[in-house]
């Protein structure tokens, strides 16, 4: 049966498809190879057997054409998202995060307590530790701040700019992917796939 769904809608039907077929790969699994009985209890064997026997051959058929329908989906998903240039999109916003991410942390790494380098010298002898020759201490370590306003401003006008370029690409996947498409689904996923009413 055909359906006209966005994209978004139908990685979500492969992604039910798929936790669906997991339970009856389990089911099927168990069913075939972990049944057992007591030996005293014979009674209707034959009969819970055959019971076990067409629901595993039920859950077969399921999961052969859903795997085979799941397969679809994502090849006509990859198809479309190539088209729409989605992974490109996407890649872009993974470069663009990750700068922003590094922007972010310079600047969140700045500190008050971090000495310009032409002011160390400034720094008196007692704060850095060197007040006694003999002193058991471990010596104050100073920071120095190397990245200049400028460069921090530089950097805060980045962060912007990339921030703004990841919600403008991410809103772009998100228009994309409500492109239509319309697909073949066997009459026996539609449950699964959350497409009956």
């Amino acid at each position: 049966m055909k359906h006209t769904l966005t994209l978004t809608r139908w990685h979500k039907v492969a992604e039910r498809i798929n936790a669906a077929l997991k339970e009856r790969e389990a089911r099927l699994l168990g069913a075939l190879t972990a049944t057992s009985i007591s030996p005293w209890n014979k009674e209707g064997v034959e009969d819970k057997a055959e019971e076990l026997a067409r629901r595993a051959s039920e859950d077969l058929a399921v999961i052969e054409a859903g795997t085979a329908a799941v397969a679809h989906i994502r090849t006509a998903l990859g198809q479309r998202n190539t088209e729409l240039g989605i992974g490109e999109r996407l890649a872009e916003t993974d470069a663009a995060n990750r700068r922003a991410k590094l922007y972010r942390e310079l600047l969140e790494k700045q500190s008050v307590d971090m000495v310009r380098p032409a002011d160390v010298r400034h720094v008196p002898p007692a704060i850095a530790g060197e007040d006694s020759l003999w002193s058991r201490r471990a010596a104050a370590t100073i920071t120095l701040a190397i990245a200049d306003k400028a460069l921090l401003e530089e950097l805060r006008a980045k962060l912007a700019r990339e921030q703004a370029r990841s919600h403008t690409l991410l809103d772009a996947v998100a228009d994309a992917n409500r492109e239509k498409l319309e697909l073949d689904l066997a009459d026996q996923l539609l449950e699964i796939a959350g497409l009956v009413a």
